[in-house]
């Protein structure tokens, strides 16, 4: 069998489920981006060629985090596209004293002076969830709304053990990917993003935000045309209800 017919014969096999957030949409272009280097290198030329917005949601970022080919780490990225105009957001995961990996969880006093100090203008949320859990979500939404719209969809993590070729031969170096979404289903991302955006949990803080935190978004009017041939469905696991607030 060759690979597109063992693929297919794969799918055939893995039922669309039967509920969730988000339908299953024809009409896709979808790009698998395998390991960190590949798939940072994508995200990273995507930032640059922006539009109009760029939006993320981050879940750990570490100090060590750098980008491919020489870009600088997630500041110096986000910066330089504010620079020229860019609407950039980020959602940062606030962690409770209980939570797993509470030291690598990014909006604590020092992580503020640093955005103080670089003189970053973009937008930041924080967004908790109850108990001891952890908000996992990854991915950047690329001109939200537009033509050019683009949604990267993974699980790498912001940390240099992350960022490795593919292959991820080194000692320590992950494995994972991103996958590259245009089409119908980016529309879905955004929409997730507005929600999490709107409804973030820390918004009404003094800590809870960066920037403007007043600055809420409308939901998306319209799904993105189809620009290619994949059937995708986005799915997130998260309790009902959740992010009603619009």
């Amino acid at each position: 069998m060759n690979e597109s017919t063992t693929s297919a014969a794969v799918a055939s096999h893995i039922p669309i489920p039967a509920s969730g957030s988000y339908p299953a949409r024809a009409g896709n272009r979808l790009r698998l981006l395998i390991d960190g280097e590949n798939a940072f290198r994508r995200i990273a030329e995507a930032v640059e060629a922006a539009q109009h917005s760029v939006w993320l949601s981050v879940n750990f970022l570490l100090r060590d985090f750098r980008l491919p080919d020489g870009r600088g780490e997630l500041f110096d990225l986000l910066d330089r596209a504010k620079a020229r105009g860019i609407d950039i957001r980020v959602l940062f995961w606030r962690a409770s004293a209980n939570s797993p990996g509470v030291k690598e969880s990014f909006g604590k006093p020092a992580d503020r002076q640093r955005l103080a100090a670089r003189k970053s203008s973009f937008l930041i949320r924080w967004d908790a969830v109850p108990g001891i859990y952890c908000q996992h979500q990854k991915f950047w939404i690329v001109d939200a709304g537009r033509e050019t719209e683009t949604a990267f969809v993974g699980g790498i993590n912001l940390a240099a053990h992350s960022v490795a070729p593919q292959g991820h031969a080194g000692e320590g170096q992950f494995h994972d990917l991103y996958s590259e979404v245009t089409g119908p289903s980016a529309t879905d991302v955004h929409h997730n993003f507005v929600q999490r955006w709107n409804g973030a949990s820390e918004r009404d803080r003094v800590d809870g935000t960066w920037g403007s935190p007043n600055d809420d978004l409308p939901l998306p009017a319209r799904i993105s045309p189809a620009r290619g041939n994949s059937l995708v469905q986005i799915q997130r696991q998260m309790p009902a209800g959740v992010y009603g607030r619009t």
